[in-house]
């Protein structure tokens, strides 16, 4: 079986060359597809290397007697590591971590063992193109330090910084690649020149002391929500980089420490319910983007204090599914919170859309069940319009299942069934509100 790679997750030579094949995943984001308040996502545009220079402002490393052009730009590679350490101070004492801040950032210096979402390029000395750059992977990595992920002197220099901060750092081979490199990449004794700047972070590291508490202590409110804090904080991390399977599972884990937990009094009820209510509500906005609404629905039955966007979120995964009624009752009670809501008028106004244009060939079906007042179809004509209904529900990339009218015979199940299979779509039947009801579906609902 050919393996599935998201493309975010990046690749190796290996798995181009398996025997059978690679399977690229990539999903795709909608405006409306953002998880709520403090886990919200914005879309980032990934900078060349050289754009990403540009923002370092190198023109105070610029030397007059090399600059006979009268350009003022001034690049890392134009200047010698010797002349950037005369601006840049000491990490360590040796000096074997020299460091220049070409952006202060805010807040305290990060802890060292937290997670850390960061932005770098990695330079030798003279070099017109980096080694190293997040920039040519699509902008921002996440690194868990004390991990042993990153080279030692990165790490280090790393701990030093504040959160939107940029620096720079010239690290030494003893703490980089050591004296005989790695081959054939890496040369010998070299020197290196880091560029990073540091997007976010989180701290993780009273997670860690939770899994050495007891059963009883692990289940205390206040411990459970620093558990879950954690994994909302990395599912949104995860969100942000369309590694959506990987927040589905963080605010799964999340849910789980909070209903585990032992609530004491009303304020932890109070702050309960806000959570779990926001890890519900996210969890099936991931859901919706994985295209499984059944598990979205069942998502946002358990959200305990809805918001107009769990209303949103439900009635788009009703929506997928072909429940236009229900849909709209859900799309309705969330414009009712937000009458403004511009996201919410047009999912009701492309719910309407869809709803007329199935019921038109609905109809024709419809009319051929019934036989009254009408010429029965053909068979002929029945299989036409069969294939019409299953053509336009294929090609439509918003809904995943169609009900189909009841009181079909048996010949005409059959036509349809075999028109379905004809463009790789299925007819199942499920018990449904007291009655038998038959849907067609495409292969991934």
């Amino acid at each position: 079986m050919a393996k599935f790679i998201n493309r975010m997750d990046g690749f190796t030579l290996q798995d181009l060359t398996a025997n059978d094949g690679v399977v690229f995943e990539i999903g795709e984001y909608k405006e409306n597809d953002e998880v709520e308040e403090e886990f919200s996502y914005s879309p980032h545009i990934s900078l060349t290397n050289e754009e990403a220079l540009n923002l370092l402002n190198m023109d105070d490393f610029e030397n007059e007697e090399n600059n006979e052009t009268g350009d003022n730009s001034c690049s890392v590679f134009g200047v010698s590591f010797d002349e950037l350490k005369t601006k840049m101070t000491n990490v360590l004492e040796d000096g074997k971590i020299t460091k220049l801040i070409k952006q202060k950032g805010v807040g305290d210096v990060i802890p060292f063992d937290a997670q850390v979402t960061v932005k770098y390029l990695g330079h030798f000395e003279y070099n017109d193109e980096p080694f190293d750059s997040s920039f040519t992977r699509g902008g921002a990595e996440t690194f868990r330090l004390n991990q042993g992920a990153l080279l030692p002197g990165l790490e280090i220099a790393i701990r030093t910084m504040r959160k939107h901060e940029i620096a720079m750092f010239i690290v030494h081979p003893d703490l980089a690649y050591g004296r005989f490199g790695c081959a054939p990449r890496i040369p010998p004794n070299m020197h290196i020149l880091f560029i990073v700047h540091l997007v976010d972070f989180v701290d993780n590291g009273s997670v860690e002391t939770l899994d050495n508490l007891s059963r009883e202590e692990k289940r205390k409110f206040e411990n459970a929500v620093k558990r879950a804090r954690a994994n909302f904080n990395t599912a949104k991390d995860c969100f942000k980089r369309q590694r959506i399977k990987q927040a589905i599972r963080e605010y799964a884990r999340a849910i789980h420490w909070l209903e585990e937990a032992e609530l004491q009094n009303d304020k932890d009820e109070a702050e309960f319910n806000k959570l779990i209510s926001r890890g519900y509500s996210n969890l099936a906005i991931c859901y919706n983007l994985q295209n499984m609404p059944r598990r979205a629905c069942d998502a946002c039955n358990r959200v305990t204090v809805p918001s107009a966007k769990t209303y949103f979120t439900h009635g788009r995964a009703l929506f997928k599914m072909g429940e236009y009624k229900s849909a709209m009752e859900q799309l309705q009670m969330s414009l009712a919170f937000e009458p403004n809501n511009e996201d919410t008028v047009k999912e009701i106004r492309l719910v309407n859309e869809m709803q007329r244009k199935y019921m038109e060939v609905e109809k024709k079906l419809w009319s051929n069940c019934l036989k009254t007042k009408q010429k029965v179809m053909t068979e002929t004509e029945f299989a036409k319009i069969a294939r019409e209904m299953c053509e336009t529900f294929a090609q439509d990339s918003q809904v995943l299942r169609l009900p189909l009218p009841e009181s079909l015979t048996q010949e005409e199940d059959s036509c349809i069934r075999e028109q379905a299979a004809a463009l790789g779509l299925m007819v199942t039947t499920h018990q449904r509100y007291g009655r038998e009801i038959t849907y067609l579906n495409k292969p991934n609902y």
